[in-house]
């Protein structure tokens, strides 16, 4: 899918709100004994905003940020985890809610690759604990977003994804 630049704006924006909510609210690190200089945390909430925002735009549906419950879902009744690396899979970690589904969706320039979308039970059924209390599902094992309960908004900026990203 790809997004204008009005969208990346809205997304990018939301992202550094986001991440000076955090600093007001002094939360802590997923993992606590990597360096502050290696969360990456400007980064991580600007590229998860704008993983949300395709989220949304794939359903047609208006994206809010979550200003204050962060534990609501992101968009619809989903959780999306939001990625550079082409190679990373979706991550849930031990505090997660394991009832919810979570979408991957991978950021390139001004595009966004919905991989698909699995449950928390089968992330960590599949038993490959990637970091410490984080448990990870390979992209290529993912379902397919079209079997989700609600529909895909196709238009010519959301397509069915025809080759691999780079």
């Amino acid at each position: 899918m790809t997004l204008s630049p009005a969208e990346l704006e809205t997304a990018a924006n939301a992202g550094v709100q986001r991440r000076i909510r955090a600093l007001q609210k002094q939360r802590t690190p997923n993992q606590k004994e990597r360096p502050e200089w290696e969360q990456k945390w400007w980064q991580s909430d600007i590229i998860g905003c704008i993983g949300e925002l395709a989220v949304a735009k794939m359903f047609g549906v208006e994206w809010h940020d979550l200003a204050s419950d962060v534990n609501g879902f992101d968009v619809l009744r989903y959780q999306v985890r939001t990625v550079e690396n082409p190679n990373a899979g979706l991550r849930v970690r031990s505090h997660d809610h394991f009832e919810h589904h979570y979408i991957l969706a991978q950021v390139y320039k001004n595009k966004v690759l919905i991989h698909g979308y699995a449950s928390g039970y089968a992330v960590r059924n599949r038993d490959w604990e990637e970091f410490p209390n984080c448990f990870t599902m390979p992209n290529n094992e993912l379902f397919s977003v079209t079997d989700l309960v609600h529909s895909i908004d196709w238009c010519d900026t959301v397509q069915p994804h025809q080759a691999v990203m780079v």
